[in-house]
């Protein structure tokens, strides 16, 4: 089966994700502050392309029913309800039942392009939860209705950025075990492979990679130090986001 890293989104071509399965991986911070919300009781997170779309899917929405989250250019946005920091979503008295508009830099318009690419339901990937997101593409891998698996990193405005890859390069070595295992065998492209080495270099400094990395020393400049420590561990959460096309939420893994 094939299997391959995407760098960001600027480098898919046409027919990259046809018929693959495709994780998204924006450690710093979207998908870890997507993860840290549905585990925290949120209903559902919606992806927004832009803050005009996620302002206009709300108009009409009873103000009990959601929230309107995320950043732009690593800023809150005004009038907004929350930023993208994954720690502000750990008060499940603030996100349980709500369905969160988002929207962010990078994040949120990867899911979106993963989802029109593949056709298919998209994994929500992080460092927090890789353990689980690897297992669940490994049990849809074994149905075998898949072309491959792509894991298709955010990036940072267009550019790789290297806590995604780094990331990546993490689940990589844990889907070639997985599907091994389930008599699978991978044949990883160069991106995959480079990725898997980088990840093997660096796997006992995972804080060093994130805080290291352009889009980190950007959050420590603007205080947010502590996003670093948190996105930065490893299997927090048990848990896997899925994207249908409309809204994330929570895979129920027991089916």
């Amino acid at each position: 089966m094939k299997l391959d890293v995407l760098v960001a989104p600027a480098f898919l071509k046409e027919d990259d994700l046809t018929g693959c399965q495709c994780a998204v991986i924006d450690v710093l911070r979207a998908t870890s502050t997507i993860i840290t919300a549905l585990v925290s009781g949120a209903a559902a997170v919606h992806p927004c392309l832009d803050i005009a779309e996620a302002r206009r899917d709300v108009s009409g929405l009873g103000r009990e029913r959601y929230l309107l989250g995320g950043e732009d250019m690593g800023q809150h946005i005004p009038g907004f309800d929350m930023g993208n920091s994954p720690l502000e979503y750990m008060v499940e008295d603030v996100v349980a039942g709500k369905d969160i508009y988002f929207y962010t830099s990078n994040g949120t318009g990867a899911i979106r392009r993963a989802h029109a690419g593949s056709g298919k339901p998209v994994y929500i990937a992080a460092l927090l939860n890789l353990s689980a997101v690897s297992s669940a593409i490994v049990k849809a891998a074994s149905t075998g209705s898949l072309d491959g698996i792509v894991i298709l990193c955010a990036g940072r405005y267009g550019n790789p950025s290297a806590e995604d890859f780094f990331c990546a390069g993490l689940l990589v070595r844990k889907l070639i075990s997985g599907l091994r295992e389930s008599g699978i065998e991978t044949q990883p492209g160069d991106s995959a492979i480079i990725a898997a080495g980088f990840a093997t270099a660096r796997e006992g400094q995972r804080i060093d990679v994130l805080a290291s990395s352009d889009h980190g020393r950007f959050l420590r400049s603007i205080g947010f130090e502590s996003d670093l420590e948190f996105a930065s561990e490893l299997d927090f959460y048990d848990a896997v986001p899925i994207f249908d096309g409309e809204r994330v939420a929570l895979l129920d893994r027991a089916s």
